[in-house]
């Protein structure tokens, strides 16, 4: 690439709390252009596997796709909040589990040509908590089913289409991979 375009303005043209809409003018070799962007707040996902060795996934309703997804555990970082924090939160809420060892294994743009979301991407070993010993529950507006899977059916699911959810074929990519670096 020689030249790289120049941004020149930046206008938020939509507000909707957890992201931003902005209308970007650049300049690139000498022709004014505009872009979309959504602005993002902070993300992180989690591969919790069990002390079995199983993964814990969950379906839940996707308001976008109009459909049940199955999905790693995930959530947005609060303001100043360190991911593995935000993690750590999650798989409370989500799972009713804690987090026993964390990796953060990477981190990556999820959908760069649109978008700024920036996400941390975790595998976890996990353990239950009982039910006096949670302090995060699930958000109202989540309904969410559990599941176990030994890692070599969740590959079965992605062959089969039953997974389509991007991070959680990376993040079950990652283990196979052996990117969880778990002392046993």
């Amino acid at each position: 690439m020689d030249k790289q375009p120049k941004i020149l303005k930046e206008e938020i043209v939509a507000d909707m709390n957890v992201f931003k809409v902005a209308k970007v003018d650049l300049e690139f070799n000498g022709r004014m252009m505009h872009h979309s962007v959504v602005r993002f707040c902070g993300t992180a996902s989690v591969l919790p596997v069990t002390k079995s060795g199983k993964f814990l996934l969950e379906r839940q309703f996707r308001t976008p796709t109009n459909s049940v997804l199955i999905e790693v555990p995930a959530g947005k970082t609060e303001k100043d909040e360190p991911a593995e924090e935000c993690i750590r939160r999650e798989i409370e809420e989500e799972t009713g589990c804690r987090a026993a060892e964390i990796r953060e294994v990477f981190k990556a743009y999820t959908t760069c040509g649109c978008s700024d979301e920036f996400m941390h991407y975790f595998i976890a070993k996990v353990e239950p908590l009982s039910e006096s010993e949670r302090e995060h529950f699930p958000d109202e507006d989540e309904s969410i089913s559990l599941f176990e899977v030994s890692p070599d059916e969740a590959v079965g699911m992605i062959k089969r289409g039953e997974i389509i959810d991007a991070k959680t074929i990376t993040l079950i990519a990652a283990y196979k991979a052996g990117m969880a670096c778990f002392e046993d």
